[in-house]
């Protein structure tokens, strides 16, 4: 079975109990928001088995430890190549970023590629975010996992989540919160739960929460079981799934 660390579990900003987002996956790190090279170094996995990076967005709670990711590894003496999976202005973004953090390219003894997702096989939609966002849908022997970074809610993305064993998707925000969710483009974790039903999805993690909501898990859940009747899992930093 595969198996999922929950490395980053906060939106915009960490806190002192989540930090930003990120999901390690297998061999595959899923976003890396601020914290969450921090979280994965005390996971104890070694960077040199991570071989490929999905990036959902450019906004800074997704990729602020990216360039402290390529360090570290190029600390490490790292030498194979390093995969980063985006869309193409999300790529071009990176490689900007890098440069203007001043990267010394001679140090760095790996090569960093940046692909689309159609190039790995990997399934991936844009969902309403600005700026772009996409979402991945991966396939395994037991079942598909969605992953929907940030979005406003959307029927599309119950569409791309069709059938789904496993749907991780934005809920950042609470019922009572739906013009912050409207302007800042996110979801509530009613919008999640209505698009795993939707979705027929059998399983639902709700994650990249507001730091204004610290503490309020039982409330996500209770307004998200409302909408969904399938399992739903609240995530937290360090949390463990499989599919």
């Amino acid at each position: 079975m595969a198996k999922l660390t929950f490395l980053g579990t906060s939106g915009s900003v960490l806190t002192k109990e989540r930090m930003c987002a990120g999901i390690l996956f297998e061999d595959k790190l899923l976003d890396v928001g601020f914290g969450v090279l921090t979280n994965l170094l005390r996971s104890g996995r070694k960077l040199g088995s991570i071989n490929d990076l999905y990036i959902s967005h450019t906004h800074s709670d997704h990729i602020g430890d990216f360039t402290g990711l390529v360090w570290a590894m190029a600390m490490e003496g790292r030498t194979k190549p390093l995969r980063v999976i985006s869309s193409p202005n999300t790529a071009a973004a990176l490689r900007r970023i890098l440069d203007l953090q001043s990267t010394p390219s001679a140090w760095v003894k790996f090569d960093i590629t940046f692909v689309k997702p159609e190039e790995v096989n990997v399934k991936s939609a844009t969902t309403i975010h600005d700026p772009e966002n996409l979402a991945y849908r991966f396939q395994t022997q037991h079942g598909d996992l969605v992953y929907i970074g940030d979005t406003a809610k959307s029927e599309k993305t119950s569409e791309f989540a069709k059938g789904c064993d496993l749907l991780i998707h934005d809920s950042t925000f609470l019922d009572g919160q739906e013009s912050l969710a409207a302007v800042t483009q996110h979801s509530t974790a009613r919008d999640a739960a209505n698009t795993a039903k939707l979705a027929q999805a059998k399983r639902l993690v709700l994650t990249h929460f507001s730091p204004g909501n610290e503490g309020a898990e039982r409330r996500y859940l209770a307004q998200a079981s409302a909408a969904f009747d399938g399992r739903i899992v609240v995530a937290k930093d360090h949390q463990i799934l499989t599919i």
